[in-house]
């Protein structure tokens, strides 16, 4: 990774799931990890329960606290040469109709999944762009790109993701500063524990379609790892997501024309 000067990386939300999975990948590597996480026993349960190398920490970050991102970058600062790779993956999920949402939902999404990441990219850009080197991967979803029905309000949160990563891409070509957004579709997560829905039945079809994905956590991680040494910036990890992008990108009607079909037979057997 010639663009990287420092093999340390901070993740967000790596209390659990696709976080956890990621700072074990760079450890495994023998980066130096900062395990952050709102709950801090579940950030401390990711590093102790593994061997990560020595500098690594666990802290309490609320992603959506002005404050703790600056205690936060204070402590790197302080103790670290410099940072390699942020990774800004704490993230919220919702679903439901347009119209039987409430928009508290709509600001809780955008608190966490759109202000924390840019929270994230402001607070330690100026440290990357002194150093002119590192990387910066924000976790968005195939929810992005999708055009998925019922899932307005998460999906815009992700495309804002998506838009703010995208500028960000281009905004760095003169810098060796390099940009990632990962759009996964369903992996096995504790995602829907906090997930709100208007009702159960949206989480419990979100965890049929995480129980059959056939693509673990681990995946994702080394998918990642991936991305970031290659320098890419779109990653899409699910074989089947890569196709349905192609196909909205050079078909669109047709594509439009599946997702359409596929909800009116869904309305058809709910009747």
């Amino acid at each position: 990774m010639q663009h990287i000067q420092h093999h340390s990386v901070l993740i967000t939300g790596a209390g659990s799931g696709l976080g956890r999975a990621m700072a074990q990948q760079f450890a495994r590597h023998g980066w130096r990890v900062g395990v952050t996480d709102a709950s801090l026993d579940r950030a401390r349960q990711t590093l102790d329960g593994n061997d990560f190398p020595a500098g690594s920490f666990a802290a309490q970050l609320d992603v959506t606290d002005p404050a703790q991102w600056r205690q936060l970058h204070q402590r790197i600062s302080t103790d670290w040469p410099g940072l390699g790779v942020l990774i800004n993956n704490a993230g919220v999920a919702a679903a439901g109709a347009m119209d039987t949402g409430e928009i508290s939902d709509w600001e809780w999404l955008f608190s966490i999944n759109v202000f924390g990441v840019a929270q994230g990219c402001q607070q330690f850009l100026p440290m990357l762009k002194a150093q002119n080197s590192g990387h910066i991967v924000n976790i968005a979803s195939f929810a992005a790109l999708a055009g998925a029905p019922e899932m307005s309000n998460y999906g815009a949160s992700k495309a804002a993701v998506y838009a703010l990563s995208e500028s960000l891409y281009t905004e760095l070509a003169a810098t060796r500063i390099g940009v990632t957004v990962a759009c996964p579709a369903f992996i096995n997560t504790d995602l829907l524990s906090t997930m709100r829905v208007p009702e159960d039945s949206y989480r419990k079809r979100a965890q049929r379609w995480m129980d059959t994905s056939g693509y673990s956590t681990d995946d994702f991680a080394q998918a990642v790892f991936n991305a970031v040494s290659k320098q890419q910036f779109l990653l899409l990890t699910h074989r089947s997501t890569r196709w349905l992008w192609r196909l909205k990108r050079w078909s669109p009607t047709i594509y439009y024309w599946l997702i359409k079909r596929n909800v009116r037979r869904f309305a058809a057997k709910q009747k």
